[in-house]
Order: C-alpha cells, then structure tokens, then sequence
C-alpha cells in the first residue's frame, strides 16, 4: 500500500509539473502567434482552452481575435409575436447584440425570416416600389447582395439558403414550389440560385413519388451540397428526408424515424440530426392510455446504409412541460427548447438550464453561427 501511495504521489507531481512547464512555455508566446495557433483548432477545443487561464479566455473573447478564430453556436434567429425578426443569445459570452433593423440594406422595408445558414442570413425584401425580392447577407460584417429576380410569382412551398464556409465562398438558394395531389400538397420543382453564375434556373422534381413537406415537424440542412429536407411521402404515407443537389441534377430521399411528432432536423458534429417527441405505449398498447412521452434524438452516421442511429432518449417530465424544441446545437450534445424561458439540456450530463428569459419567440428557430470572413459573393 506504501508503495501505491508513493507511485500516486509521484505520478502527481509529474502530472504537476508537465501542466506548470506547459502554462510556462505558453505564457511565453506572444499574443499574435498565440491568436495564430488558436484560430487552428476546431471549435469544441477553442471552447475548452477558454479555461486554460484568464488571459487564455481574454484572447479567445476579444472582439479584434474574432475574425481569425473558428466561431461556435452564440443564438438564434426567430419572429417575435408581431412577425418581427429578433435575436435570442444562448451564450455567457461577450459577443454583440445584434440589432435585427439591419438597417445596413438599402432599399428594404419590412424583412421575411426565411432561412440562416453557417452564417449567413436570407430573409424576403419588400423593396421601396413594393417589389419582392430576396436579400443574402452576413449580420457579422454587414455585407449583402440582393438577388434577381427569378420570374415566377405562383405559390411557393419554402425557401431555403445553402452554404458551407468550409467549402465555398459562394451560396445557393432554393425555392421549392407546390402543387396538389388529391388533397395532399407535394413538391413540384425548384428555382434554383447560385452566387456562382448570379442566375436562376428552374428544375423539376426528380422524385417518381408525390412528396411534400412534412407538417408535422420542421427544419432543414444544408450538408455535403445537398438541401435535406423533412418531408412526408403521400405514396407510402411515410415520413422521409427529401434531398435537392445545389445544381437541381439530382433529387433523392430515404426514411426518417418513424411515430415521432414535433420534429426537427438539423445539422450537429457533420451529421444529420433528427429530435423529437415519441410515445411510448403500455404492453396492451392502449392507445387511450399513454404510458410515457420520450424526448428522442437519432443521428446518421452512414449515408450509404441510410440507418438512422438512436443517440438520446429521456421522458419530457424529467425536464419539464416543454412548449417546441427549437434546436440542436451544431457542435455539441445539446439540445434547446422553450418552456417560457429558453432551456438547453445537455445529453451527456442529462442536466437542464435556464439560457435565456426573452419572452416570447416564434418559428422559425433558426441557429446562428457567426461568419467573420469577407465573401467575394457578398458587397457593402
């Protein structure tokens, strides 16, 4: 036991002094190369070196540091009760309010909330002349361009906005049109824009199903050039992920969770994300008699085998009465949700808080990522 207590003792103090020789060599960095090496990590470490000590943490928060560091999950966009767009923080750090007037675009009245994307916003312009059009900007660095027109003025299921810093300066939108089936909605075709050749063009559905946007839940994701969408197919009266590549040449899907109500999809760690609510049912599956709800959350792993892999699940009392799930957080194993306030729950620690007391917030939630970063797709 004597010699345990040694080999502790002295494993401690090795593991003491490799810490003290490592802030030493640190300390020793100056500032700017420091700054340099940060903005190298990803962003789940970025966050852990915060606690590495005080001027660690002064660096990473700094505003002048923020254009060069990788930038993590600070809110998200989403209408106040009067359809105004305002911004909800969910984080302790010191990062800007963001006044949501954008009063940077010129030649824009009142702004529609449709889609936020790895930094960027879209939102749908009423112009002077009370023209619609469609405005792409970045809130961190007030840049904008204000699309052309595309021509169609019919009936349009949903608007969505593709970009990936990661890959390109350049974005997509997609404007997914409607028709009817019966009595069921489907998606018809798309106009399709791209900051690349600045034009639209239009592409019809290359599904041989009738499929439309899903009522009963929402989001959608910009991953690997593809919009994933969560839809429902009217063929087979299943739930699906509906796929448009950026050019329109290729349209796929493939099966989402089943019996789950409420549901959002969302991008988090590279990976589809699918959460929501599920009922589970007594062994005599009366359905009169719920037994429990769960809080689910799946995440696709593999692409090829379309397998959807159950990551969390947790009865929704343990938490709370909760009203909508508002988001997954792209970077960790948390999720966001109002009950009055906004509240997160981390998966790993299966711990609930209180990230925000704003008030009322309205669809669409929609994460907030902030781009530092001029894009040449994009002007003052």
């Amino acid at each position: 036991m004597v010699g345990k207590a040694r080999r502790r003792s002295a494993q401690g103090r090795a593991s003491t002094r490799l810490k003290s020789s490592f802030e030493t060599a640190a300390e020793r960095l100056p500032d700017d190369l420091l700054v340099d090496i940060l903005s190298r990590v990803p962003v789940k470490s970025l966050c852990r070196f915060k606690c590495v000590s005080k001027h660690w943490l002064g660096l990473i928060d700094h505003p002048e540091h923020r254009r060069k560091l990788p930038q993590t999950l600070v809110g998200f966009f989403c209408n106040n009760d009067e359809s105004v767009i305002q911004f909800t923080s969910v984080t302790e750090s010191s990062y800007p309010l963001i006044d949501t007037s954008f009063a940077f675009l010129p030649n824009c009245g009142q702004l529609e909330l449709l889609d936020c994307c790895d930094g960027l916003l879209l939102c749908g312009c009423y112009t002077q002349g009370n023209e619609f059009r469609y405005v792409v900007f970045n809130p961190a660095t007030e840049m904008w361009v204000m699309l052309p027109d595309s021509g169609y003025n019919g009936e349009v299921g949903t608007t969505r906005l593709g970009f990936d810093r990661a890959v390109s300066s350049h974005f997509h939108v997609f404007v997914l049109l409607e028709g009817n089936h019966d009595s069921d909605r489907y998606i018809t075709g798309a106009y399709l824009y791209s900051s690349t050749t600045g034009r639209w063009i239009y592409k019809e559905k290359g599904w041989d199903r009738y499929i439309g946007l899903h009522t009963g839940g929402s989001g959608a994701v910009f991953l690997n050039g593809y919009l994933h969408l969560y839809c429902y197919d009217h063929d087979v009266l299943c739930p699906c992920v509906a796929m448009v590549h950026k050019e329109g040449e290729t349209w796929m899907f493939f099966d989402s969770p089943s019996f789950v109500q409420d549901a959002i999809l969302q991008q988090s760690q590279g990976h589809l994300h699918f959460a929501g609510f599920k009922s589970d049912y007594g062994e005599d599956d009366d359905y009169d008699d719920l037994s429990v709800t769960r809080i689910v959350v799946y995440a696709l792993k593999d692409y090829d085998k379309d397998e959807w892999i159950l990551k969390h699940s947790i009865e929704a009392l343990h938490i709370g009465e909760i009203d909508d799930l508002i988001l997954i957080h792209p970077y960790r194993n948390t999720i966001f949700f109002s009950m009055g306030p906004v509240m997160c729950y981390n998966m790993n620690r299966q711990q609930a808080k209180v990230v925000c007391n704003d008030g009322e917030c309205e669809p669409p939630y929609l994460p907030y990522v902030p781009l530092y970063a001029k894009l040449e797709s994009l002007h003052m």
